[in-house]
Formats: structure tokens, sequence, C-alpha cells
């Protein structure tokens, strides 16, 4: 996948995602929203802004993990097929994946619809998939919000906001990583919830009428519409990272891959290592075609997309590994050994067989 060009401009800000921008307004948000931590000292964070969650500390040793993700221009596929059953799922697992990073299991969830119309069929299917996503998660729904904002959004917008429960003590943000450890990757159902601007635009055409005309278009290499694989609902890791915590085993790390990609690795809480990614996992034949149709650099679409690994664990050894993967097993989660852990001066993920380097959540070819 070494053959495509890499372009001033990436693939992803043609679409209108523009990385760098999101960079900067973060920033300048930040510069105003991190002082706010001395306003609630009673109940301190228990990390910093910019992991998957956070943890509010209650005292009596325990604390509250909370986190908000939505299910971003995904929403539009479901439009374009005018199904909306599995949406729900998504916005579920966008955010009880991110939870269970820091080592929480999830609690509750509410969910908020911003949206133009409504309409009783269409609110139902969406109430299918929060319960069914809520199912496999664990949690319940415990509340949420309808809001009619025609003059700002044209459809239906779906977010969610998350709390779970953790000792303090337990709280994970990879501080325990050390050189040696390797690397597992969980596998990923397929595109998940990130890079479907791009993904839409390159498989369906630029425009509303192209992407209505070949949603429905069946492809010999995905067995299914495009509109089915890029629908296909985000695994939810919660019931197998739970059993393996329970289970006692030493995961030095838990994180998520969405939007960056293996990058997201760069997210632990430990400076002077460097994740190794080798050797390289298969790649989805969706991703292939995303390639190929739009001519996209290796750099880019590992930066974009999870590539077909939706999760990493970080272990300590092999013995540690075949009881990850047991328990994966159990619940149809295929996993490998994708990499280890070495020092380095300074934080990065490095993809030799593609001469890839993440430095923060940025991915560049190095030669």
């Amino acid at each position: 996948m070494s053959d495509y060009q890499e372009n001033s401009q990436s693939e992803y800000e043609k679409s209108g995602v523009s990385s760098r921008g999101a960079e900067d307004a973060l920033s300048e948000l930040l510069e105003h929203v991190l002082p706010t931590r001395k306003f609630s000292e009673r109940y301190p964070l228990a990390a910093d802004i910019g992991y998957f969650a956070n943890v509010i500390d209650i005292g009596g040793g325990q604390g509250i993990a909370f986190g908000t993700d939505g299910v971003g221009t995904k929403i539009i596929i479901a439009e374009l097929m005018d199904r909306y059953d599995t949406i729900g799922i998504d916005c579920v697992a966008m955010n009880v994946n991110d939870l269970i990073c820091v080592g929480a299991r999830p609690v509750s969830m509410v969910d908020y619809i911003g949206c133009s119309f409504t309409d009783a069929r269409i609110f139902s299917e969406i109430g299918k998939g929060l319960a069914e996503g809520a199912r496999q998660g664990e949690i319940s729904i415990s509340g949420g919000e309808i809001s009619q904002i025609k003059e700002i959004i044209n459809g239906v917008d779906l977010i969610g906001a998350c709390i779970g429960h953790v000792s303090l003590d337990k709280v994970n943000t990879g501080k325990g990583i050390q050189s040696g450890n390797i690397i597992v990757g969980l596998a990923s159902s397929g595109v998940h919830s990130n890079g479907l601007t791009l993904a839409r635009k390159i498989l369906l055409g630029e425009t509303r009428e192209e992407q209505e005309k070949n949603i429905n278009q069946f492809e010999e290499r995905l067995g299914r519409t495009l509109g089915e694989e890029l629908l296909e609902p985000t695994y939810i890791y919660v019931k197998p990272i739970m059993e393996m915590l329970e289970n006692g085993i030493d995961l030095k790390a838990m994180v998520h891959i969405t939007s960056g990609g293996y990058s997201n690795l760069n997210r632990v809480e430990n400076d002077n290592i460097r994740f190794v990614i080798d050797p390289l996992p298969p790649v989805p034949e969706v991703f292939k075609m995303i390639q190929e149709q739009g001519n996209v650099s290796d750099a880019e679409m590992y930066e974009v997309f999870n590539m077909g690994t939706g999760f990493i664990v970080v272990i300590e050894n092999m013995k540690e590994f075949t009881e990850v993967s047991k328990i994966c097993k159990k619940y149809n989660i295929a996993t490998e050994v994708i990499g280890y852990v070495e020092r380095c001066n300074g934080k990065e993920v490095t993809i030799p067989k593609l001469n890839l380097i993440g430095r923060g959540q940025k991915i560049t070819k190095t030669n």
C-alpha cells in the first residue's frame, strides 16, 4: 500500500475536514477551559484533559469516569439508506469504548438528538439502536434531549455522554507501559464512526445525487452493498475488556483506535516510549478500496481510519496474550500481536513496513 502519492493538501481536508484547523481551535478552547479545574477543588480530576475519558475523584477512593462523543457524518449514511436502527449502537460504542480506556466500567448514558424535523419512525429506529448498544455495553440510557433546531441542523445529529465507575487506584492512563511490552490489536468491524466524510465522498461520490445513486451498489469485494458496509455498527469492546480486568490480566494500557488511527497510542501518559507496529495487520477490503479509488497516501489512511484495528491493549508477555485472545474469542473478536514497545527520546508510533511515523495525532512518511 505504498504506491500512492503524498499530497500537499490531504484528501480529508479536500473533503471538508481540517485536522490542523481542529488542533488550532482546540488549543484556543483549552486556554480557557483548563483553568476551570480549580473551580471544583473538592472533586479533583484524576487525569489530564486529552485522554479518552476523565475521572472525578468523589472521595473514599472512588471515581466517576465520564466522556462524550457522537456518530459524526455516519448519520448521513443512515439518511441515504433511510435506515436508522443501528446508528444508536455507534453512539453508545463511541462513548463506552472511550470510557473503558481509563479502566472504568460504563454505567449509564444520556443522548442528545439535534434535528430539523421529528419523525416517529426514525426516532423509534434510533431508540432501537440505542437500546441494543446499551445491551451490548451493559449500561442504562438514563435520559436525553431532543432539540429541534432547523436553523442550525439539516437532518439529525446524534451525540451521547456517558459515565462509569472506577476505583481511583485502578485508573489507567498508560503510565505503567515499559519497553518490551506487547501491543495486541482487537479487530474492528469496519470503518466504525471515524473518517466517514472521506470514505463517503470517495466510495459514493461528491454530490448528494451521486451518493443516493451509489449507496445500494453491490460490491463483490465486500460481499454486500457500499451502504451496508459503511453502516456496519462499531464494535463495543466493554465485555471483553471488563473480563480481562476482572480476571487480573495486567493491561498496561487500553486504547480506542478512532480518528488519528494508531497515533491514538500517543495519548498514554508515559514519555520516552515508541510503539512499533510490526507485523502490520491485514487491511480489510473497504480500506483498500478507499485508498485505491481516492489515491490516498499511506500516511493519511493510517491517520484517518482504524485500518482494521478498533481497540488496542498493551500487555507484558505472550502468556497474557493467550488469555486476552481466549476472552476475545468468546465475543467473536479477532486478536493478534501487532507490535511491541521500545525506549526512545520522546513519544511516537512507527509503522516500519510503510516508513510511517506518528507524533501527537499526526502520521507522516519518513522518507
